[in-house]
């Protein structure tokens, strides 16, 4: 038989290592991978010319960001980004305006993405206020939940230990993840308020304000009011020594627990944010010297499961602000996560395995993205193409998403994505954007598959 697509001279990542070869691809699937010889007819050809095949890169922590927040970022410019870096699947925050917080505002998010988005998407919820409302959300088929335990967004006080674990059953319950902000909201207020009162208002500040303490109060928290839920925890963007360390422990003991780990927080520190100012402002905020390299070993051993972005992307001129508290948090990290990572693994502190595993593998199984992953037959043919010997400068100027700014501005890195195939469709071809508004698909994520 013939088939849709062919990716030839291919150097494909397979469960039993680098295959040089290629894949048939048909009717959105991947149909068989091989020698070339070995491969069927197809309408149309894709020349990997010699480079590196990978499963579709998943960023499971983005903040895509539209409907009143649209002049931030839309559903098309946060999507071509995430295309542009290689990511064929990215998992969306629910911190928006109006917030995701029951079934009505989930589904006129899931329309509006579905009109504009050219990669895979999935959306988080918040926590609802009603049983009746998590199990509206979970049929509808969003990712998992969001909370926020360090700024509300919802009328469900999750300051509350019972409402909290209220939540957590109902959770359990539907069988949704639920993805942790962990940062404690009562000391980060307390310090907050007092720092205001004094007129104190610098970078400096802030990093008093959110403490590795107001991490750990948090984890701690969480995982014990958690402990007789059989729910599925995620802590996003974890920064601390400590909390990583009762997360394990939580993980060894049967818990469904997993992390996160940002590529800002292993390649910056604080000071950098000290040296770059607002625009290296992130929640949690950069660590020490110390202890990024001990996340990096952390990392290296296994103990953290995934990297994802945290894309977080503002208008320049309000990352410049002087007032601290008047700087809103977060990195755009849509284009930069891949190269930078790629750039690890020329200097030999990554290897392509942990990028696939970290970046592919573990997301696809926490988040149940159940056909995505991995190279094998049957399964979604999302690819990402790395030139791993492709250098070039990192310039925010040509960034497709809205925010033109990032703290890596000007690095010079080694290895990017070329070419980024969604559902056997070439969707970026060496920087360009090739695919229209609505190409992509929004994901409705099955709990029980």
């Amino acid at each position: 038989m013939d088939v849709d697509l062919l990716v030839t001279d291919a150097k494909i990542y397979t469960d039993e290592g680098i295959l040089d070869g290629g894949l048939a691809i048909d009717e959105g699937v991947i149909y068989k991978v091989a020698k070339e010889a070995n491969l069927p007819k197809a309408s149309s050809k894709i020349d990997a010319e010699g480079n590196i095949v990978l499963p579709g890169l998943i960023d499971a922590h983005v903040h895509l960001r539209d409907l009143n927040l649209s002049y931030k970022e839309d559903f098309y410019t946060g999507t071509c980004a995430a295309a542009a870096g290689g990511f064929t699947t990215v998992l969306d925050m629910p911190n928006t305006v109006p917030p995701t917080l029951n079934a009505s505002l989930l589904r006129e998010r899931m329309d509006l993405a579905a009109k504009k988005v050219i990669v895979n998407v999935g959306l988080y919820s918040c926590f609802p206020t009603t049983f009746e409302e998590f199990k509206s959300i979970a049929n509808l088929g969003a990712v998992g939940f969001k909370v926020y335990l360090h700024r509300p967004l919802t009328k469900l006080d999750v300051q509350d230990d019972q409402i909290l674990t209220m939540a957590l059953n109902f959770a359990a319950d539907v069988k949704m993840p639920v993805v942790i902000h962990a940062e404690d909201r009562s000391m980060i207020e307390s310090v907050e308020s007092a720092l205001k009162k004094s007129g104190k208002h610098s970078l400096k500040d802030y990093l008093t304000v959110h403490t590795p303490e107001v991490e750990l109060r948090a984890v701690t928290r969480v995982l014990a009011l958690s402990t007789n839920i059989p729910v599925q925890l995620h802590f996003a963007h974890i920064t601390s020594l400590s909390p990583l360390k009762l997360i394990c422990q939580a993980r060894k003991e049967g818990k469904k627990v997993t992390c996160e780990i940002t590529p800002h927080n292993l390649l910056l520190t604080h000071e950098d944010l000290l040296s770059f100012g607002g625009i290296c402002l992130t929640d949690p905020p950069l660590r020490d010297s110390h202890t990024v390299d001990k996340i990096w070993g952390c990392l290296k051993s296994g103990l953290i499961d995934i990297i994802a972005s945290d894309h977080a992307p503002h208008p320049l001129k309000d990352k410049l602000v002087r007032n601290v508290w008047d700087i809103p948090t977060g990195i755009p990290g849509l284009e930069t996560t891949l190269p930078l990572l790629l750039n690890e693994v020329n200097n030999g502190r990554l290897t392509i395995s942990e990028i696939v595993r970290y970046l592919s593998e573990t997301p696809s199984r926490i988040f149940h993205l159940n056909s995505k992953g991995c190279i094998n037959k049957g399964l979604d043919a999302d690819l990402t193409i790395i030139d791993l010997t492709k250098s070039f400068v990192i310039n925010s100027d040509l960034f497709h998403s809205k925010a033109k700014y990032s703290p890596f501005n000007g690095r010079v890195v080694k290895g990017k994505a070329v070419k980024t195939i969604v559902a056997g469709k070439l969707i970026m071809d060496n920087g360009e954007i090739v695919a229209a508004p609505g190409s992509g698909t929004v994901l409705k994520i099955n709990k029980n598959g």
